[in-house]
């Protein structure tokens, strides 16, 4: 398959341009990935030409940094309409999430709400887990559908000091830095991947169940834009390894979870960041420290519908049950939504009517 954007030089080589011209200025965040940006002014409509370089600059380095920029739900909205121009392998905005649901008005938006109020009860638990297993947590978003979400990102609104930070994963440097045999062993394989959380009777349980999702991904996937090789694995949703006995199955996704937290970089919110990150190279994880720290933190997060994923060896994301991504527009036109109550804990519902995007 050959790569829509070119190699990682012409990618580069593009950056080099749009830099000289004064269309983006990039520096990096850490050795694993990561770029912070400037130059860009996402309060103001893009011309195709700053589009073009932040997707290359997305692509190319997994995750972004706008610092400060203080957007609000309009132009967070519209940034992300105009991203979804940028690569014919990436759709339209989805619906803020899926399962449940988004802000009033603003039906692209979902809010990432943690505070005393949305406490998980299992978090003793959860800990715990992490403790032992350091990947805990880590996922792409929504994985558990065919055609996971392509990009996502994140603004934030209220952020504590001390608490919240989010770690991001380069799962394209996971995979190169792999010995071979187990490259070999990964490049026929498939995992399977479910959204199963809550309990029935809760908000989050009830509205799972409503919106059911298990899809069969490659755990080897060839990125569309640049041609690199992903170890594609999201430990929140992968639950088990397609042909495997469940004990080899474990060995096997424990070794390479472990090893890919190893390419990982921590981002320590400002009020008014947003971050953006390509959620087919990147994996990420939420903090849980704010539930102990007495705080709140509040972040609006839009997403891109993605494609099918693909393997090496030419296989396909496969549907086990459930229905695709839509986009938000599809999703209201089709009320797949309905019955769905979302997490008012969280600031998400379904329903209302909606302004137009700018």
């Amino acid at each position: 398959m050959k790569p829509t954007f070119g190699s990682p030089q012409e990618i580069d080589a593009r950056l080099a341009e749009a830099e000289s011209a004064e269309l983006i200025k990039l520096t990096p965040i850490s050795k694993s990935l990561g770029m912070e940006v400037e130059g860009v002014d996402l309060k103001q409509k893009l011309s195709t030409e700053q589009v073009a370089a932040v997707y290359d600059a997305l692509i190319r380095h997994k995750l972004l940094v706008f610092k400060k920029i203080s957007l609000n739900h309009e132009q967070q909205v519209r940034f992300t309409y105009e991203l979804s121009n940028a690569s014919p392998n990436i759709g339209a905005p989805t619906i803020g999430h899926t399962v449940f649901g988004h802000v009033d008005k603003y039906p692209e938006i979902f809010s990432v709400y943690q505070g005393e109020t949305s406490k998980p009860r299992n978090m003793e638990r959860y800990e715990a887990t992490a403790a032992t297993h350091p990947w805990t947590g880590y996922h792409c978003d929504i994985t558990a559908c065919v055609n996971p979400p392509c990009i996502g990102m994140l603004r934030g609104e209220i952020i504590p000091k001390g608490a919240g930070d989010t770690n991001f994963g380069n799962l394209a440097a996971a995979y190169e830095t792999l010995d071979q045999s187990t490259k070999e062993q990964l490049a026929t394989l498939q995992a399977e991947h479910e959204y199963k959380f809550g309990k029935k009777g809760t908000e989050a349980g009830d509205s799972i169940a409503t919106r059911r999702m298990v899809s069969h991904h490659p755990l080897v996937t060839v990125h569309p834009d640049t041609g690199e090789k992903i170890l594609f694995n999201s430990p929140a949703f992968l639950k088990f390894v397609v042909g495997m006995t469940d004990e080899d199955s474990t060995a096997l996704l424990h070794k390479i979870w472990e090893h890919s937290v190893e390419y990982t970089v921590r981002h320590v919110w400002d009020q008014g960041d947003l971050v953006v990150w390509d959620e087919r190279s990147t994996t990420h994880r939420a903090p849980t420290d704010i539930y102990s720290s007495g705080t709140e933190r509040q972040l609006y997060r839009t997403t891109l519908v993605g494609q099918q994923l693909q393997g090496l060896n030419g296989i396909v994301s496969e549907i086990v049950e459930g229905e695709p991504m839509l986009s938000c527009k599809e999703e209201l036109t089709s009320e797949m939504h309905i019955g769905r109550t979302g997490t008012s804990r969280t600031g998400n519902s379904f329903g209302g009517t909606f302004p137009e995007p700018n």
